[in-house]
């Protein structure tokens, strides 16, 4: 073994492990950067991290080249898609859209509203798939859009159904950013009525006029993987009802679920 090699090597407590400065700092910006939606100044990078502008610079510099963020026009970074472009062609979550997209397209035309799905990225929720309604006038979220988890009944849903342990730390996290949408109080009595009923249908926090209908999606385990919701909004030209968009909303995400191979959903 080579001098450079033996000396990349440092004795830890679990034995010895590879130190790789550069990439730490290149994950340490990621990680930095993922919750902020307006971006981050390489100053506000450096004072985040605990480090100088001259230990990040060129780090900074080489994830710009290579795509994963970008400078805005206030010389300011922010993520890329590139994360979530690599993530969608991660097997777990390319299997996700494989068996969610034509349920999804299914249930927009019967529906006559957009669907979308959502994932769970930290405190934060992530829409992987979305389908637009068939109608000329529709509502519709973007996709790779990332929104605070109890903004949205995808979140609520999917906090909703973790073991209490981790969902009471999540809620922690997300009461100390300011994210809450209410008290303690009301955001574990919002959690514990979803957990009760196995979905949320309630108004946008977002979009007057709006009801979100969300429902679980299980996985072969039996776990909450992802949400799939309905912004549903009225109109003269759509034909169903809220409560056939609910009923049609939950029979498509268990055809979903028993696509990753869940067995009946518990409600």
């Amino acid at each position: 073994m080579s001098t450079t090699v033996v000396k990349a090597f440092e004795e830890g407590e679990g034995g010895r492990e590879y130190r790789v400065p550069a990439a730490q700092k290149a994950l340490d910006i990621l990680e930095l950067m993922a919750d902020q939606s307006e971006g981050l100044t390489q100053t506000e990078i450096a004072n985040g991290l605990g480090r100088s502008i001259h230990e990040i610079y060129r780090i900074l510099l080489l994830l710009e080249k290579r795509g994963y963020i970008l400078r805005t026009r206030a010389d300011r970074f922010r993520l890329s898609l590139k994360l979530f472009e690599l993530a969608h062609r991660h097997p777990p979550v390319n299997r996700l859209v494989e068996c969610a997209l034509p349920v999804m397209r299914e249930l927009a035309a019967n529906a006559d509203q957009s669907c979308h799905l959502v994932v769970r990225e930290g405190q934060n929720v992530l829409v992987v798939l979305q389908i637009d309604s068939p109608l000329p006038m529709r509502y519709s979220v973007a996709l790779g859009s990332h929104f605070p988890m109890l903004e949205t009944s995808s979140g609520a849903v999917l906090l909703a159904h973790l073991e209490r342990k981790e969902r009471d730390l999540i809620v922690e996290r997300i009461v100390a950013a300011g994210e809450g949408q209410g008290t303690r109080a009301e955001i574990d009595a919002r959690l514990g009525e979803a957990a009760r009923l196995g979905y949320e249908m309630r108004p946008s926090l977002a979009v007057e006029a709006c009801t979100n209908i969300s429902t679980p999606v299980r996985d072969h385990t039996g776990a909450v993987i992802a949400a799939l919701t309905v912004p549903f909004i009225p109109q003269k030209a759509a034909r169903f009802d809220r409560e056939t968009v609910f009923k049609r909303t939950s029979a498509a995400a268990e055809k979903i679920s028993a696509a990753l191979g869940a067995g009946e959903a518990s409600t």
